[in-house]
């Protein structure tokens, strides 16, 4: 029963691209965080030394994460990425392991900035 409301939420949450109201993920933090439709989408990563990736941070959790996917990716960073989770500032892409990769802070209404590295997330256009 419970697979069966997940999956129908995923459905519903993907064609009105705001998922679903589900409890926060268990790799989530409690308290306040950034809402996790300002931080879900498709973005461009692009590193320092000019290393670029598209990164995918889904809206919906999915056997207790929100998953993650890096293409098109020359950031080893974020191919370890797994899941993601937003944070006070900005938001986690977190390792199979619960490690944090990743983290960025909020620097615009669709930009955020790596806490390390010199890393930019800006959000790609839907094409």
């Amino acid at each position: 029963m419970t697979r069966d409301r997940s999956i129908i939420c995923a459905v519903v949450g993907a064609i009105l691209m705001t998922g679903c109201a589900a409890p926060p993920a268990s790799s989530e933090p409690q308290g306040r965080v950034l809402a996790v439709d300002q931080v879900a989408g498709f973005w461009s990563l692009r590193g320092p030394d000019g290393a670029r990736c598209q990164v995918s941070l889904a809206n919906l959790v999915i056997d207790g994460v929100r998953p993650v996917l890096a293409e098109n990716c020359g950031i080893p960073a974020a191919t370890r990425a797994k899941s993601w989770r937003a944070t006070a500032n900005g938001f986690e892409m977190l390792a199979a392991d619960g490690s944090v990769a990743m983290a960025f802070h909020r620097t615009g209404e669709d930009a955020f900035e790596a806490t390390s590295g010199g890393f930019t997330l800006s959000r790609a256009p839907m094409s």
